[in-house]
């Protein structure tokens, strides 16, 4: 029996902000201590599928089935405000300010006849049954009727398509997952001090909070990573656009991860735009046996 060896690292991270969950708008600066706990397995990626219309759930093309319990680590840092370019900008993002279109309502009674004439009031509408509207086609019974198309954003920026791929995969993450979500620019925002369970009643809420988030400022990487790897988590999914150039640099970042590695970690990273560190996000990747995602 292989000996496990436990591998106690205690990182001080100053000015970490976190939400509180079922705390609206109460936000607290805790100082983090924990040990990441060792693991004999680290668990290896079989292929990515398509960045849109798959079966499987997915964080742009990286498929999150067996993601018992995960973070999110996203970069909102001032440069992700730029408009989506290549791969990225082929991604249909719908406008979260846009409401789909509404159901039509029931049919207006007819005014009574000009005439005088009596007739027979029409029967009262039926309350289970949504009639179509004016000016529909005819619906042929048992074929599937398409649900409403809000409208997409005509120039989505990078913060855009990202969000609404998180939003994506939350919605359509099992009940039970565990999971956090950590957003970094200057500072670090996470939805919780800890992992959290996903359920329908929360989950959203922590939709909400995902959209609450405005790019700014520099990239603070290493310390974002930092707080993930302290979380305890089996799977680290790191999105980022640019170089950490805030609180330690590439060296620091990948002395910390294998670290996190020899406890069972897997990282997988996504690297959007031509600004991105892809030497430090595919060398995350490759070492802990996850995917690495170039847009």
């Amino acid at each position: 029996m292989r000996r496990l060896v436990l591998v106690s690292i205690v990182i001080a991270c100053a000015a970490c902000t976190v939400r509180v969950p079922r705390t609206p708008g109460l936000r607290v600066t805790i100082p983090i201590r924990a040990e990441i706990r060792a693991q004999a397995v680290v668990e290896v990626a079989t292929a990515p599928v398509e960045l849109q219309g798959s079966t499987v759930v997915e964080f742009f093309g990286i498929p999150l089935e067996d993601a018992q319990d995960v973070v999110f680590v996203l970069d909102r840092s001032g440069s992700m405000s730029n408009p989506a370019t290549g791969r990225l900008a082929e991604i249909a993002v719908p406008d979260p300010s846009a409401a789909p279109p509404s159901p039509p309502g029931p049919p207006t009674s007819p005014p009574p006849p000009l005439d005088g004439s009596q007739r027979p009031p029409p029967p009262p509408p039926d309350p289970t049954m949504t009639p179509p509207p004016p000016d529909a086609p005819p619906v042929t019974p048992g074929a599937p009727v398409a649900a409403p198309v809000v409208a997409p954003l005509a120039t989505p920026r990078k913060i855009d398509v990202a969000l609404a791929e998180l939003a994506d995969a939350l919605r359509r993450l099992p009940p039970g997952t565990r999971l956090n979500v950590v957003f970094f620019n200057d500072e670090l925002e996470a939805f919780a001090p800890t992992m959290v369970s996903l359920d329908d009643a929360g989950r959203e809420g922590l939709v909400g909070f995902v959209y609450e988030t405005t790019p700014s400022g520099r990239t603070a990487l290493t310390p974002a990573m930092r707080l993930a790897f302290l979380m305890n988590a089996r799977r680290i999914v790191l999105l980022s656009d640019g170089l950490g150039n805030v609180g330690g640099n590439a060296s620091a970042l990948l002395r910390d991860a294998r670290e996190a590695v020899r406890g069972g970690v897997r990282i997988d990273t996504i690297g959007i735009g031509r600004d991105q560190d892809g030497l430090l996000l595919q060398s995350l990747a490759a070492e802990s046996g996850g995917f690495y995602q170039p847009l």
